[in-house]
């Protein structure tokens, strides 16, 4: 994860420099997330997700199956996590299980009260 988010800076500051190290596949039993080009795959079919989303399910899937605290979330998904208010990680996970449903996967995330939230692999 903080190889991805150096990963991230220096696309930013240099341009061109993902294509030159291939894409990456973060994958958890057919589920497949391919981070650079935003899409998620499973069983045939493909969703397209925002970039939030899209550090929220790399997020979920590399942790898997541990719960990922909300300040580590925030903290990957903005630089600032001061500036974010609670509900805006709220409402990419309530966007993210959306996309996972229209996939066929239900309950594809637990919130875990007063930690944060767990990948279920109900697939």
């Amino acid at each position: 994860v903080v190889m991805a988010k150096i990963n991230s800076h220096i696309r930013r500051a240099i341009g061109d420099y993902a294509n030159s190290i291939g894409e990456r596949v973060i994958e958890l039993e057919g589920l497949k997330l391919y981070p650079e080009r935003l899409d998620l795959e499973f069983q045939g079919n493909t969703v397209i997700l925002t970039k939030k989303e899209a550090i929220l399910l790399e997020s979920l899937i590399q942790t898997y199956p541990k719960v990922v605290n909300r300040d580590y979330l925030l903290e990957q998904m903005w630089d600032h996590s001061d500036f974010v208010e609670e509900n805006t990680l709220n409402v990419n996970v309530t966007r993210l299980r959306k996309k996972l449903q229209d996939l066929d996967i239900k309950n594809g995330i637990n919130t875990i009260r007063g930690m944060g939230y767990k990948l279920n692999k109900s697939w």
